[in-house]
């Protein structure tokens, strides 16, 4: 499940993909978004896509509507922490999040933040 992601400008996708994200997904004050934080989360992610729920519930994935490639970059860290917006008594401590450790600084909430202690609340992978 990809919970989020960081813009790809290459040959497919190139700068009117971005263009088009921007204008999708624009900011609380109306102006474009860093394009950095523009698909921080779930909903910003859904958001600058043009997706919406009832395009994909309880359907199968369907490429020709969504082409999602990989594109061989591979992480040198990955990061792994707790979940975000998990209720309290929901297990919220485990550590079922995994993070490109050289896009932490881009991510809804950083799990390098300050005040954040490796061992206890993210290992590295």
């Amino acid at each position: 499940m990809i919970k989020s992601a960081y813009p790809w400008v290459d040959e497919l996708s190139g700068p009117a993909s971005l263009a088009q994200m921007l204008l999708n997904n624009p900011g609380a004050n109306g102006q474009p978004r860093p394009s950095q934080k523009l698909c921080a989360g779930q909903t910003l992610l859904c958001k600058a896509l043009g997706l919406k729920v009832p395009m994909w519930d309880a359907k199968r994935f369907d490429q020709e509507l969504l082409f999602v490639e990989d594109v061989g970059q591979t992480p040198t860290q990955i990061i792994q922490t707790t979940r975000l917006g998990i209720p309290s008594g929901r297990d919220e401590h485990l550590m079922y999040r995994f993070v490109d450790a050289g896009y932490a600084p881009y991510c809804t909430r950083n799990p390098l933040r300050r005040g954040q202690v490796e061992g206890r609340d993210y290992f590295l992978i």
